[in-house]
This record gives C-alpha cells, structure tokens and sequence, in this order.
C-alpha cells in the first residue's frame, strides 16, 4: 500500500499564491538585465514569449500530472517506464532541485552581501535562509502554504506601491523605437524569463495535495499569466526610468530603482521595503524546493516519512550553495548562459517525453 509522507492539503487559490511567489521571488533580481542585455528596450516582447512559452510549459505538465493526480513527479515515472528507469527519473529531479535551490540560496545571500550588508560574510546570510526553511519544511506544505497566503498581498503590495511611486521618473521615449532588435535578440532575451517561468512544474508536485486536483491547470495558467505580467511591468518600468545601457551595466536594476523614489523629500529611499519584499518571497521559494528534495528523496528511497531528512538535505544545500559557484560573476553568468538549457531539460523535455510516453502506453487516468 502506498505511504503517505505529506498529509497536508491546500486550496486552488493558495496553489496559485504559491506558484507566483516561487516564480517571482527571485525572477526580479537578475533577470530583467539579462534579457534587456538581448532585446534592449523591446525586452517587453521576449518577456511576452516567454509567457505564452510558460502557459505551453503549464498546461504540460498538468496535462501528464493528472493522469497520475495521487502521485508526484518523482512517482509516476516509475509507473510509466518500470521500476529502476522511472526511480532513476525520480532521483535526476531530486538533484535538480537542491542544484536550482542551492543557486537561489547563493543569489539571495549574494543580493544581502552586495546591496546592505557588505561587511557580513556570505555563510552567514545561506545559514539563516536555510535554518528558517528547515523549520517550515518540517512543519509541512499546508504551513508554508499558510504562511505564504498571509505574505503573498504584502509582497505583491510593497512590489506594486513602490513601483507607482517610481513613475515620476519614467520616460516612455526610452521605450521606442519598438521591434528595433532583430528576432534572434529577442529569442535569446525570451529564454531566461521562460526558464523560470518553467518552474512552474513544481505543480507537478503540488497536485496530489490539492483539495481539487481538477483545477491545477487553471492553478497553474493563472500563476504565470500573473507573475508573466507584473514582471513585464516591472521590466518596462525600470526600462521607462534608466534606459537599456544602463539596465544592462547594472546588477540588481529593480533595486536601483526603489533607491530612486523621494516624495516631496519626506519619503525616499524604500529599498529596505522592497527588500522585505523579495527577502520575504525568496524564502518560501526556498522552502518549496527543499520541501521538494526532501519529499523526492523518501518516495524514491520509500520511506514512512520524510522528516529526518530535512537537516542532512539542509546541510546538502548549504555546502552546494557555497561550493557550486566560485564568485558572483560565475553564478550570474550561469544564470545567462547555462540555466535555462539546464533548466528547460527538466521543466518541458523530460515532462514531454513521459506524456507521450504514458500515452504510448496507456498509462494514468484521463482527468486532464
């Protein structure tokens, strides 16, 4: 009889919440001057790509997850292609995920280092992120889930009202002339904002605990449609206000622009705000994907629960987050160059190939 490791449910609406904090809470950071680095002020368009790119991406893996909707993705491999060849599948997602969650430890501890706190050593920053999302990884989905439903207007909010307080700066002719890039550019710049809205089949994970498994892909279409546009609004905004030259030479270009904001000389300077913010976001995203390794790692091994192993998995991702990437500028540069081939394998190859395999077979129920 199958176990039950995870015996926590969540709603449609706080699936959706979930999904848009794990793709928006880092995808602000580095991403907008990757592809402003290709598509220049018609960034806009790649991001409009890697959008509707996502919704193919979302409706995939919903598609192949509902035909096994009691089992995660680290399940119904073994179920399509046999026993060891589908563990094998099981265990390649496993260290995907602590691989992608180490770098999103590294990046935050990395943003904490270079834009407050130069003096603090980096250990110090990926210790307390990964010590925090211990302690909720070990409490269960349906906690940092909750967690998640009472930061999500908080996060969406300082993200917004910074943003409006902002325009003032903004010059829409920064803007135009529009299609002034070739379609190779905007390609390229559309391939980083796609890899990460392809996370978005962390859902695959999520549908055996949804109180309505039917509605996952309704779950998961609305969560990249919204953090597809706030993030295209974003871009555009900080486009509108610095330029594409000066975007592409910046690091962090969201939080050069909330350093910008000063109404009537008595409210300035909300880059703690929009600190709090991404801080916030960037520690459930952690919590997802070390609840994720955690999980994997007892349903491929078959174990009664996956609770002992959320400190070895901890010390896992903390000894990856300092060992993976040498510097800053080795980590930003495999953002650019490497993730997204690494992480579409896994976020629209993989899932792919054992759709049509389960097709082919005749595997998993007809829900979707």
């Amino acid at each position: 009889m199958r176990e039950i490791l995870e015996e926590g449910k969540i709603s449609s609406r706080q699936a959706v919440f979930l999904m848009i904090t794990m793709i928006f809470a880092t995808v602000i950071l580095s991403v907008p001057a990757i592809t402003v680095k290709h598509a220049r002020q018609d960034a806009w368009i790649s991001i409009g790509l890697a959008i509707v790119a996502g919704l193919f991406i979302a409706r995939l893996v919903t598609s192949l997850g509902l035909r096994f909707p009691d089992r995660t993705i680290f399940e119904y491999p073994a179920e399509i292609l046999g026993r060891w060849p589908g563990k094998l599948v099981g265990f390649l997602y496993i260290m995907w995920f602590l691989d992608i969650n180490a770098g999103v430890i590294r990046e935050y501890g990395e943003f904490l280092v270079t834009a407050f706190r130069m003096a603090t050593p980096l250990i110090v920053f990926n210790l307390v992120a990964v010590a925090i999302a211990a302690y909720t990884v070990r409490n269960g989905l349906e906690v940092f889930t909750r967690a998640n439903e009472i930061f999500f207007p908080l996060i969406m909010g300082l993200i917004i009202i910074t943003s409006i307080l902002v325009s003032r700066e903004t010059d829409i002719q920064r803007l135009l002339p529009v299609a002034d890039v070739d379609a190779m550019s905007i390609f390229k710049g559309a391939m980083v904002p796609l890899a990460w809205f392809g996370q978005i089949v962390a859902i695959a994970l999520v549908i055996p605990y949804l109180s309505k498994p039917r509605e996952s892909h309704q779950a998961a279409v609305t969560a990249v449609l919204v953090s597809g546009v706030i993030f295209m609004l974003v871009v555009s905004n900080a486009i509108a206000i610095f330029g594409p030259d000066l975007i592409d030479a910046m690091v962090f270009p969201g939080l050069n622009k909330y350093r910008m904001v000063n109404v009537a000389n008595f409210l300035g300077r909300l880059e703690a705000l929009a600190m709090t913010a991404w801080v916030t976001a960037g520690f459930v995203k952690i919590s997802i994907f070390y609840w994720a390794a955690a999980l994997g790692i007892s349903q491929v091994l078959e174990l009664k629960d996956y609770r002992p192993l959320v400190l070895p998995v901890g010390g896992v991702l903390m000894a990856m987050s300092i060992l993976d990437h040498p510097s800053a500028i080795h980590l930003q540069h495999f953002v650019a160059q490497v993730f997204p081939f690494f992480a579409l394998t896994f976020e629209a190859a993989i899932p792919l190939l054992l759709l049509l395999a389960a097709l082919a077979r005749g595997k998993g129920e007809k829900l979707g």
